[in-house]
């Protein structure tokens, strides 16, 4: 299998443009969410860190 081959799928005919800013959009927002998680996590863990060291 050629190189040309393999990626002939990558134009998708005239919806190309649509289809790959789909793409795009759909891994921006998982990737959005998944940073906004690790983040709202860390805070949590800091939070009650803070909260459980002062009731000592």
């Amino acid at each position: 299998m050629t190189m040309v081959e393999f990626f002939s799928f990558l134009p998708y005919g005239k919806y190309a443009f649509y289809v790959w800013f789909a793409y795009g959009i759909s891994a921006l927002t998982i990737i959005t969410l998944f940073i906004n998680a690790k983040r709202n996590h860390s805070n949590t863990l800091l939070s009650l860190s803070n909260k459980y060291l002062r009731n000592k």
